[in-house]
């Protein structure tokens, strides 16, 4: 079950990220097939997403409209993808809450495969400069922190898990 407000945040951010790698020239396959699946989740997570926005996810779509803010005032697209791809990882956050209280909502599968890509785009950085890496570098590391949230947290659990009032964190 998606988050909806993650994948809302990474969808737009994702956006904002591919046209600032445009800006500087620097586009990669990877940031082009993310947006498709960033866009196609996000509107299927409207109708079979985690419904509501709970504070997590208020304060990170708050990020995230605060680097779209700070890229339109600067006009310097290599510091919109410092802010963007911030706010991007700021955007996982609720579901790295969701996937600690109960990892079985994640698909293990899906992040393992996910990760291997962005080890792959890493070795693929043409050039190690902001433009060219920055991407890579944040999704790999979401990835890395979700692949420890399934199977190492996960691993630690007793199930069934108690799920917490996800209004307290």
């Amino acid at each position: 079950q998606p988050v909806m407000a993650t994948w809302l945040i990474w969808a737009t951010l994702d956006t904002v990220t591919f046209l600032g790698m445009y800006a500087k020239g620097a586009l990669n396959a990877q940031i082009i097939a993310v947006i498709g699946g960033a866009w196609c989740i996000a509107l299927l997570s409207l109708k079979l997403g985690r419904p509501g926005w709970t504070r997590v996810d208020k304060l990170c779509l708050f990020g995230a409209a605060i680097a779209v803010a700070f890229w339109a005032a600067s006009g310097d697209a290599a510091l919109a993808l410092v802010t963007s791809l911030t706010a991007t990882f700021l955007g996982a956050i609720p579901t790295f809450v969701s996937a600690w209280q109960d990892p079985r909502r994640e698909n293990k599968v899906a992040w393992t495969i996910g990760t291997a890509a962005c080890i792959g785009a890493m070795f693929a950085v043409p050039r190690w400069t902001i433009a060219d890496a920055a991407q890579p570098i944040t999704f790999f590391l979401i990835q890395i922190v979700m692949v420890y949230i399934l199977y190492v947290h996960g691993a630690r659990l007793p199930f069934p898990v108690p799920v917490v009032d996800e209004m307290s964190v």
